[in-house]
């Protein structure tokens, strides 16, 4: 469990995102305890692949860019970009 924290705390100190695989929103929202349980309650992840063997056929191994790109396309939707104002966009109250 603390190697678990402990990669956690390294992924999100280094800012790479990939706290949010790691459970950093549950800890954000929950507590260390659920994150704790919820991190019990999984199932032991498969070996990581040994460098320079290739991935099981049917599998890219860019599973991790996938998780990147999802992330980042839901993340992109919960603040939108304002809308460009046009020809006929009312000034703001009070300009």
């Amino acid at each position: 469990m603390a190697a678990r924290y402990e990669e956690l705390r390294t992924a999100v100190a280094n800012g790479t995102g990939e706290g949010w695989r790691l459970g950093r929103g549950v800890l954000a929202a929950k507590g260390m305890a659920a994150w704790a349980a919820a991190w019990r309650s999984l199932p032991r992840p498969p070996a990581r692949p040994v460098p320079g063997r290739q991935p099981p056929p049917g599998r890219s191994g860019d599973s991790d860019e996938l998780v990147r790109v999802l992330a980042a396309m839901a993340l992109a939707h919960l603040h939108p970009p304002p809308e460009p104002a046009g020809p006929n966009t009312p000034f703001p109250e009070g300009s």
